[in-house]
This record gives C-alpha cells, structure tokens and sequence, in this order.
C-alpha cells in the first residue's frame, strides 16, 4: 500500500460522513489504480487537496471536517505522512472548465470518502506554479505515465492551449509564463521521441468524467 493510500484510509476513519474530496500532485495518480501500480519509484509524505470555490465557506467553518484532519495527521505524525496543503481552487493553476473534466477515483476501501482528482492536463496546468526541475521531471513522468497507460499523447500544443485558458492565481502570475514555455518544452521532446508531428496528434484524453459535478458530504 503506497503512503497516498494510508493517508486517505486514516482520513476515511476519522470522518464523520460522506465527504467528497479533489486530490491532485503525486497523491491524485498515487490514488488512481489504472496508474498506482506503474508508480513504484514514485512517493509522496503528503496529499494535496483543492477546495472547489463553491464549497469555501461550507469546508471553512466544517468542524468535523477538520477535526478528522487533525487525527489523521496525530495517527500518522510517527510514519511522516500527513494532509496539510489544502487550497482553495483560487490558489491552484487550472483551467476555467477543470470542474467538468474531474476523474472519479473508485476505492472499495473508502467508505466515507469520495476521491476525485482533475484530469492529466489540468495536473500537468497545476505544476507551472513553479516549473522548478522537480516540476519538469513530474511533468515528464506523467506524461509518459499517461501515454503509456492510456495510449494518448498529451502534445505540447494541448498543454500551451490550456496554460493560455488557465486562471493563474496572482502569486505566480511572474512566474508562470516561463514555467509553461519549460513544461512545452518537456511535452514536445517526448512527441518527438515518439515521432510525433503535430499533424499526428491524438485527440486530447477521454478520462472518465463524472455524470454530476462532486458530491461533498460537508
């Protein structure tokens, strides 16, 4: 069991009720089984999440929501493992229709938690808060991770598209600009490893998408 998934079980126990949750960095593949398994040499200490902009107030002033936090980080403190870096959608790089592409994350093991995680190109968005090199090498890992567990390229002309689309919270908006240009350029060496033309390019992913937007229990 990969730390992603003991840090979603200990938060399963200590919730109170059903609670819908958009995980993304490592912890959103380290969750999804079609990719866990092709992740071996791939860890994380923690798992991100965003709060939808129409669920702010309601998670804010959740008490039991919270609190189930807190035990979860007390329960794993010993092992390293804990949830900490939870974002508003305003503090996170997406494009403006990220809440209609959202991946469901089934796990028969979660009763009362119900995991999503935005689609591969929203994920790869996300990463050009920085584009520092442990960005860029996130970035190329899961786009081969993508291609080679789905069959479709991610192009370098799709991530540009949606970088140009994308809301770009004011913290990173000097930053951002070359940070896309570096994860562009990352996305179109691997099209050209694989003998790619633009004219080739596959259609963008047809991840599955939920039939309603998330249900949260909070």
């Amino acid at each position: 069991m990969n730390a992603a998934q003991t840090i979603a079980e200990a938060l399963d126990r200590h919730l109170t009720q059903p609670t819908n949750i958009v995980v993304f960095g490592a912890a959103a593949l380290l969750l999804d089984h079609k990719f866990a398994n092709r992740m071996a040499g791939r860890s994380t200490n923690d798992v991100d999440i965003i709060i939808p902009k129409e669920r702010e107030l309601r998670v804010d002033a959740d008490q039991t929501f919270w609190r189930a936090v807190e035990k979860t980080n007390s329960e794993l403190e010993r092992q390293g493992l804990y949830i900490t870096h939870i974002f508003p959608e305003r503090e996170v790089a997406l494009t403006p229709e990220w809440k209609r592409h959202l991946v469901p994350l089934y796990n028969e093991k979660l009763t009362k938690l119900n995991l999503q995680r935005p689609r591969m190109l929203d994920l790869v968005v996300s990463k050009m808060g920085r584009g520092d090199a442990q960005d860029l090498a996130d970035v190329r890992g899961m786009l081969r991770l993508h291609r080679e567990t789905l069959g479709i390229q991610i192009t370098g002309d799709e991530i540009a598209q949606a970088a140009r689309r994308a809301k770009v919270p004011e913290v990173y908006r000097g930053i951002f600009p070359h940070a896309c240009e570096r994860i562009v350029a990352v996305a179109r060496e691997l099209e050209q490893s694989q003998g790619l033309r633009p004219s080739q390019s596959p259609l963008p992913s047809p991840e599955q998408t939920p039939r309603q937007g998330p249900r949260m229990g909070i």
